[in-house]
């Protein structure tokens, strides 16, 4: 581990030295009045931290996809919306929280995600030939 020096005063001839380590930081709820910032350096509490955002999100994604699948009136918006959300979290998992989480919950949640991008397709599909059904017509 790297050694940094964060003081040094040559008054009092005391040098704080500081271990640089990976941290992960958030603001909690309103509630807390005097709180202003946690910052969490233990490893294993960080990873339970993200992991149970990521599941809070992947369970919200999957909300949407079913009310898209179960509705008869799905729009194409709906549908981009919906793959935009899939794509964020597959983004925030492999860029901004990789080096937090373990390779085996990456993993896992990708093939998940990879599954509802397949049945969000699915479902694009049905509403396109749907809307090319609506504008077809009798040709006289």
């Amino acid at each position: 581990m790297n050694s940094f020096i964060l003081k040094n005063d040559d008054e009092e001839k005391k040098v704080l030295l500081y271990e640089e380590k990976k941290s992960y930081s958030f603001t909690p709820k309103k509630g807390y009045k005097k709180v202003k910032k946690i910052t969490v350096l233990d490893k294993d509490m960080t990873s339970s931290i993200l992991e149970d955002k990521i599941v809070k999100k992947y369970n919200l994604l999957i909300k949407i996809i079913f009310d898209l699948i179960s509705s008869d009136d799905t729009t194409s918006g709906d549908v981009l919306a919906a793959y935009t959300e899939l794509d964020r979290l597959r983004n925030i998992m492999l860029y901004r929280y990789h080096e937090y989480l373990r390779k085996e919950f990456i993993d896992k949640y990708l093939k998940k995600l990879y599954v509802l991008e397949l049945e969000l397709k699915k479902v694009h599909v049905m509403e396109l030939t749907d809307e090319i059904e609506e504008h077809k017509g009798k040709g006289r």
